[in-house]
């Protein structure tokens, strides 16, 4: 048989072992001690850390507890909180929103300005092609317009784009403006025509608007008979009209409409641009080239002077580069615009006069041909010639070595003063 295992010894077998075992892996209590370096001495915390320390946990602390105060001060106390219940009521202040319908104005694109291209070759002012288009389908106007010191002031004046100044009878000055770039409310006084005058404006060929003429048997000096030879376009008192400010009276209170001449001008089929001559012009000198100061004075009769009345002083501005006028002692002024009567050019042109010996004391004066003229253009002053080779050519003027002097732009005043009779004289410069 087999061999018999005790199974009490075979326990006690394994307990002695396992206790053995046991045994081997205590640690020995007789190990060796670590040596005295090798354990980290432990060193006390300096003052200074501790107050760092103390300073930054005070510091944290303080932070905390300023946060919690701002919060339920400055947030929770002033705007404390709401239940939704308290703030709406649902039931009853509930609105549905709508879709809203919004109606945006369309935004205008700017349209880029045009360009002022075209000249004017009546006194060179510069328009757009639109405004120019607009100004050819009319034609210039011719105003005969009173310098008696009772019609002062005029209307008009400062809108003219030529203005003739020359001697009527008695020493009294009379005026021609020729219209057509601008368009003042009114033009006047009105007065009568003289031939000269009628010489002046056929180059223009415009509609002549004037109130009565000398009706002579003399073709020098036959402006009635003379009007109707040289097919004048006249509109004569057409549409004019007696006004009364209060101190006017007839014959200083008639005026017209430069727009009523051109609407009767429309049924005749007069509104179309007549072939014009041209000046040269040219831009203003810049203001290191221009004069300082200029002053001339104009007498057109030194025998009948009728105490200084009708002679002119042009003063010139230096910044604005216009000439200034006085008349009879007294600031001229243009009532239509309440401004002082200006030029931008001043040409002084001596003229011949001939008396023509008739009961009304009329005069002749010499248009057609040459003589000696000076001009007043930018606060300087040039001395030349004038020229007018017939009644239908424009006037031309030339500097001492012949060559045709360049204006301004802007309007032209243009004073015949005769060489036998008159003076001008240039009282500063």
């Amino acid at each position: 048989m087999g061999k018999e295992i005790n199974m009490s010894d075979k326990g006690g077998q394994i307990k002695s072992e396992m206790k053995k075992k046991v045994e081997v892996e205590k640690p020995s209590l007789a190990t060796t001690p670590p040596k005295q370096e090798d354990i980290a001495p432990k060193t006390p915390m300096s003052k200074k850390k501790k107050i760092l320390v103390i300073s930054l946990s005070s510091l944290a602390f303080l932070l905390v507890v300023g946060i919690g105060l701002f919060y339920y001060f400055g947030i929770y106390k002033a705007t404390p909180y709401k239940k939704p219940s308290e703030i709406i009521n649902i039931t009853n202040e509930y609105i549905l929103s709508l879709p809203i319908e919004l109606k945006l104005n369309r935004i205008p694109i700017p349209t880029p300005s045009e360009p002022k291209t075209e000249e004017s070759v009546i006194n060179g002012t510069l328009f757009t092609k639109t405004e120019m288009a607009k100004l050819e389908s009319r034609r210039p106007v011719a105003v005969m317009i009173n310098n008696h010191s009772e019609a002062r002031p005029q209307s008009g004046l400062n809108s003219a784009d030529i203005v003739f100044e020359a001697l009527a009878e008695g020493g009294i000055t009379r005026y021609l403006a020729i219209f057509w770039s601008e368009t003042p409310e009114k033009v006047g006084p009105i007065r009568s025509a003289r031939q000269y005058y009628l010489e002046w404006l056929s180059p223009f060929d415009p509609l002549y608007i004037y109130d009565g003429c000398a009706d002579t048997t003399n073709p020098k000096t036959d402006a009635c008979g003379n009007i109707y030879a040289y097919n004048i376009k006249k509109i004569a008192t057409i549409g004019a009209w007696r006004w009364n400010d209060g101190r006017r009276y007839a014959p200083h209170n008639e005026y017209s409409s430069l727009e009523s001449a051109w609407e009767y001008a429309e049924g005749k089929k007069w509104n179309s641009m007549p072939d014009i001559q041209s000046w040269k012009f040219k831009k203003d000198a810049t203001l290191e080239n221009r004069g300082l100061k200029t002053k001339v004075k104009i007498t057109f009769h030194e025998r009948l002077n009728n105490s200084g009345a009708y002679d002119t002083v042009w003063t010139y501005d230096n910044k604005k580069n216009v000439y200034f006028k006085e008349t009879g002692g007294k600031i001229h002024i243009d009532q239509e615009t309440n401004t002082q009567v200006y030029a931008k050019n001043l040409v002084i042109q001596e003229v011949v006069l001939t008396p023509s010996y008739d009961d009304k004391g009329r005069i002749i004066l010499t248009t057609i041909g040459e003589g000696k003229a000076t001009l007043f253009i930018d606060g300087k002053i040039t001395t030349g010639t004038w020229k007018k080779l017939s009644r239908t050519d424009r006037t031309k003027y030339y500097d001492s070595e012949g060559n045709e002097v360049i204006f301004n732009r802007g309007r032209t005043w243009i004073s015949a003063v005769p060489h036998s009779i008159g003076k001008f004289d240039i009282i500063e410069q």
